[in-house]
């Protein structure tokens, strides 16, 4: 595994130990194995430099005393549990409208991306998040509202780098769900996602 990645997970781990949640504790927050796998499958898809780049994130937050990955669960309440995400707003930074322009398009071809994949492999894409904000509840996240709470812990030069790599993928027509979901099909010991997608279909 590549040496940054690794950082990354052991440092957003940490993070994500501390979170407490108010139904409890997450189930990842016990299992590191399957954190591990979901984390990695993702950050195998970018490049170094946007790698090194968040890593650069995690290390400052975590020297400053931030917790990334609680800013990402706050940023995502602001559509599943709006009366919390109101007494924990002011804790969070504010963006100019040009970052939150930036930030929205890149939400935007991820979320087509993963409805493209839905299309292609319906049950494994079934299994997972729905696809849209709209879907949200207080229980269930969407794709949409994961990745807009994520991608608002990032650093505006790690957002900038983000955005050229996304911009990239979607002229050269690379789907990054599929391929992290394809990376996370083969870490768990599938061949490929139209061998789930067909044991999921036999039920």
């Amino acid at each position: 595994m590549d040496e940054t990645i690794e950082k990354i997970i052991k440092l957003e781990y940490g993070m994500l130990d501390k979170v407490n949640n108010k139904g409890g504790r997450a189930w990842c927050q016990d299992h590191f194995d399957a954190f591990r796998i979901m984390r990695a499958s993702q950050f195998l898809t970018w490049p170094e430099a946007v790698r090194e780049s968040y890593l650069d994130d995690l290390e400052t937050a975590d020297a400053g005393g931030r917790n990334l990955i609680f800013e990402k669960y706050a940023w995502m309440m602001q559509y599943s549990h709006p009366d919390d995400f109101a007494k924990v707003e002011h804790v969070l930074p504010k963006f100019s409208p040009a970052l939150v322009a930036k930030i929205e398009e890149i939400v935007a071809i991820q979320v087509g991306w993963a409805v493209e994949f839905d299309k292609k492999y319906p049950k494994v894409s079934g299994a997972g998040r729905p696809l849209h904000s709209s879907e949200d509840t207080p229980w269930d996240t969407s794709v949409e509202t994961y990745a807009r709470g994520e991608i608002a812990t990032y650093s505006e030069r790690t957002i900038d780098l983000y955005y050229q790599f996304i911009k990239g993928c979607q002229a050269g027509g690379r789907n990054l769900t599929t391929e992290v979901r394809t990376n996370q099909a083969k870490f768990q010991g599938w061949k490929s996602l139209d061998e789930v997608e067909a044991a999921e279909q036999r039920g």
